[in-house]
């Protein structure tokens, strides 16, 4: 992955779920309070299509600060810091760990969406 482009998708992803959030807090705020106006909000097509795009982003998020972290700390050099028997084994416990965190994703975001558009 390039540099630049993770840094601002990082970046801007962060920014789009901390505006997101803000929305859900000013709407809490600014609401009646009852349950119906909490569902009609929730259930809302625009609700729920937003909210799809932001779990995306979210995982788009966890995964390249996940990625980040397991190619700077599961490499021959770093773990041969631990043990050799480690170090020969690197590319492998990197390959296990991206494939655990994107399983670990879809899994999420198939959870999320399903039970958004299910209500």
């Amino acid at each position: 992955m390039k540099g630049s482009i993770i840094w601002f998708v990082q970046r801007y992803s962060s920014l789009a779920i901390l505006a997101y959030f803000l929305h859900i807090v000013f709407y809490l705020v600014g609401a009646s309070g009852s349950y119906y106006d909490w569902v009609s909000f929730i259930a809302s097509i625009e609700m729920k299509a937003i909210t799809s795009l932001i779990s995306i982003l979210i995982i788009s998020h966890a995964f390249i600060g996940l990625w980040t972290v397991g190619t700077d700390y599961l490499t021959k050099r770093t773990l041969g810091f631990l043990s050799p028997a480690l170090s020969k084994k690197a590319e492998s416990i990197q390959f296990l760990y991206q494939l655990v965190f994107i399983l670990c994703g879809l899994l999420y975001l198939g959870s999320i969406l399903y039970i958004i558009w299910k209500i």
